[in-house]
């Protein structure tokens, strides 16, 4: 019967339906195709939410991927079905992790991906179109899916820089170094679905400065070995402010090595035990530089560097960071000794007291110039709240200070209040404007001419690996550098773009 059947169906399609199909109908197909149709529309459809689980369960087995793998159009939806579960599997594993955790989230992310990657490879024997579903999923789950805990949203890409934060800083425990360079690489995983790659670099880049400021690095080795990771993924140019940064941090400890075998030979006897770190300013995000009167003991360090730095780089000028600038301290007013850690603000108020031992706040003010807000915050503590002081308090030494520590940290991060704050979002649009602007500029100078459709294609795919500029973006862009005349449109032709030299 079933022979029948066959014979009956051959020759259907291959007289009947053929010379239909030749004669224009479209509603006729070969049987074949029919039945993968109505099995489509009338079973799968119909079933997919409920057969979504029950595939997942046969599909563990072997023998279920055999006979898809042979349709090519149930394969395709098979592989859709695979991006939708692991997506949604995804989604409900990170809903709820708390912002705050950034570990706890990265390590979440990093089982999901350990755990259906084995599965793809497993099951669907590493196949291509089942890798791309895995992708697209993890891609889709870490660039559009932001936590809900804790009441507020955070992209993917602060996360896994507050993780690499943690990972970096001194007190990382039970990390040897093998272990080191394996968590590096799972972070690498993470970061490899990122798409916008520069806010995790503007973000990364703010994190390494206060770790390499505050000297709060556990490794330079780990610092660097993170670099060039990142290099190898992203190109020199991704990683350029990253590595001058981590070089000026090697050339300020020759720097500091040099000054005091210059002092030794001119004879410089100081109090200060002084060590400098020298940065490039258009590597380093520095906000504006508050004001300060340095106090007499820390004049002529300061004024002998220099000297000594104008010496070997005439024609550099040299700008004072106190904001992250620090020092000890130790007291002679107690009977018992303290040394205090503190910033230079805190440093230039204390040495002032050497001086007299009564002040009001408008002397200290006029003393140190610091911007007032800043000295508020300075001298205010727990019961004595900065927006509570006035200018004519006075201001003296407890003479029966005592503490159970002999070292006391009493260095804590000051607000600006009055300092221009840019949103890193502001940043990162501006910053990608000018990448955009740069980038036609260097098409449309290897090409001269070139047709508007295809330039704005160049465009996105060079950029794509670091983020995806917008089409409007690059369209308002192309539009400014016609009226700036870096390019012009044929007359003939307004969809040709021509480069001007």
């Amino acid at each position: 019967m079933c022979r029948k059947v066959n014979n009956a169906c051959r020759y259907l399609n291959q007289h009947w339906v053929q010379r239909e199909w030749n004669a224009g109908r479209r509603d006729i197909v070969e049987i074949n195709v029919l039945s993968q149709r109505i099995w489509k529309d009338n079973f799968f459809k119909p079933l997919f939410l409920r057969m979504t689980q029950a595939c997942f369960n046969l599909i563990k087995l072997t023998r279920f991927y055999k006979p898809i793998s042979q349709i090519p159009k149930l394969k395709n939806e098979v592989a859709k079905l695979i991006e939708t579960h692991i997506f949604m599997k995804g989604i409900n594993a990170i809903k709820y992790v708390n912002e705050k955790d950034p570990k706890l989230y990265i390590e979440t992310i990093l089982d999901i991906h350990k755990k259906y990657l084995q599965f793809v490879q497993d099951t669907f024997d590493g196949e291509q179109i089942f890798i791309t579903a895995f992708d697209k999923a993890c891609g889709k789950l870490i660039n559009n899916v932001t936590t809900e805990a804790g009441n507020s949203s955070i992209k993917s890409s602060e996360l896994l820089v507050r993780y690499c934060d943690a990972l970096s800083k001194k007190g990382t425990k039970n990390i040897e170094e093998t272990d080191f360079e394996e968590e590096f690489n799972k972070i690498m995983i993470v970061f490899n679905y990122i798409e916008d790659k520069d806010i995790f670099e503007r973000l990364y880049r703010n994190r390494l400065a206060k770790r390499l400021i505050g000297q709060l690095s556990d490794s330079d080795d780990y610092e660097k070995f993170m670099v060039l990771q990142l290099q190898r993924k992203c190109g020199f140019e991704y990683t350029t402010k990253l590595e001058r940064m981590l070089q000026d941090v090697d050339v300020s400890k020759t720097l500091t090595s040099d000054y005091e075998k210059y002092c030794e030979n001119h004879h410089i006897t100081d109090i200060v035990d002084f060590s400098i770190m020298v940065l490039t300013s258009n590597s380093w995000s520095f906000p504006e530089i508050p004001n300060l009167v340095l106090p007499i003991e820390l004049k002529s360090t300061s004024n002998n560097f220099i000297d000594f730095y104008n010496h070997d780089h005439n024609g550099r000028k040299l700008k004072w960071l106190h904001q992250h600038s620090k020092g000890e301290l130790q007291t002679s007013f107690t009977s018992q000794k303290y040394i205090f850690q503190v910033s230079t603000y805190q440093m230039a108020v204390l040495l002032l007291f050497n001086k007299f031992l009564i002040w009001t706040v408008e002397r200290l003010h006029d003393e140190t110039q610091i911007k007032l807000d800043t000295l508020l915050q300075v001298i205010s503590n727990e019961d004595f709240k900065h927006t509570n002081i006035q200018m004519n308090y006075v201001i003296h030494l407890s003479n029966d200070f005592k503490s159970k520590k002999l070292r006391l940290n009493l260095n804590v991060p000051l607000k600006y209040i009055d300092q221009k704050s840019i949103s890193v979002d502001d940043t990162i649009n501006n910053d990608r404007r000018m990448v955009i602007q740069a980038t036609i500029v260097r098409i449309m100078k290897a090409r001269q001419i070139l047709e508007y459709p295809l330039l704005i294609q160049e465009v996105i795919q060079q950029l794509t690996p670091r983020f995806i500029p917008k089409i409007p973006v690059i369209k308002k862009t192309i539009d400014t550098l016609i009226e700036n005349q870096y390019l012009e449109r044929q007359s003939d032709d307004k969809n040709i773009l021509k480069y001007l030299a």
